[in-house]
């Protein structure tokens, strides 16, 4: 009976422990958070140069609390490049934080991602080569951005706790000739940051303000052009393989237009 309580007792204390030590822990984490607060700029870095950006909420690599990757998640570039394609992405996630922390555990890379705030975060100097449309070709002629947004309806309730609010509900959307489910779309300031990172791409690489095509709408499926890597201009992951559906109902011909 004594030993079945020094049992009982040792595993209390073991379990009061770890609780401490989480405890302790997470106010280290928020002291931390609280002391070194993101710093907000209007700028991103291309080729280790500030750039002004017409948005007044960006955080890039080299800022305090800004999201950094490391250099086993991409390639650096031996000379300047003019990368000639911007690709649009959606993380599957709930922030952008958690996006950086899914790239960074796959060792894999883009070069910005867009809160649901729209706070722009740049991860890397759009020099380097992402590793993020999963076509060479691709990644060495273009940049990447990862929008926020975790996709399924059912997370809907997770924004409005957070105090985004609901996001719409894109219904009857088709790519690669097939319907999809109802699904969550973006945030208005979601695609004004869009906008502005376009604006801005187009200015320093001369990137065209166009998207694939057919007829009068986006194209919904693959371009020869974009997955050889040739193309030039703002395109979605779907356009460079089937395997991918993001961005789907993202109408860039329309937000380009606005530029």
């Amino acid at each position: 009976m004594k030993l079945c309580n020094k049992i009982f007792n040792f595993f209390v204390k073991s379990k009061k422990d770890a609780s401490e030590a989480r405890r302790i822990e997470t106010e280290k984490e928020a002291e931390k958070i609280l002391s070194n607060p993101k710093k907000e700029e209007n700028f991103i870095i291309c080729n280790d140069k500030q750039i002004p950006i017409e948005w007044d909420s960006v955080v890039t690599f080299k800022n305090v609390g800004g999201l950094s990757l490391p250099k086993n998640c991409y390639r650096q570039a031996k000379n300047e490049r003019i990368p000639q394609m911007f690709v649009v992405h959606w993380d599957v996630c709930l922030s952008s934080e958690s996006c950086f922390n899914v790239l960074k555990k796959k060792g894999v890379s883009v070069h910005f991602c867009i809160d649901n705030d729209g706070t722009i975060y740049q991860l890397m100097d759009c020099n380097d080569i992402g590793w993020h449309a999963g076509n060479r070709n691709v990644n060495n002629n273009s940049v990447g951005v990862e929008i926020s947004n975790a996709y399924y309806p059912k997370y809907q309730n997770i924004y409005r706790k957070k105090g985004f609010g609901p996001r719409p509900i894109l219904h009857d959307v088709q790519v690669h000739g097939k319907n999809l489910d109802p699904f969550l779309g973006f945030y208005s300031v979601q695609e004004q940051a869009l906008q502005a990172l376009i604006k801005v791409l187009h200015k320093v690489y001369d990137i065209p303000l166009t998207t694939p095509m057919d007829g009068e709408n986006i194209l919904k499926s693959v371009d020869i052009n974009v997955q050889r890597g040739i193309f030039k201009g703002v395109v979605n992951h779907y356009h460079v393989t089937t395997r991918k559906i993001d961005c789907a109902g993202l109408e860039l011909d329309k937000i380009l237009k606005n530029i």
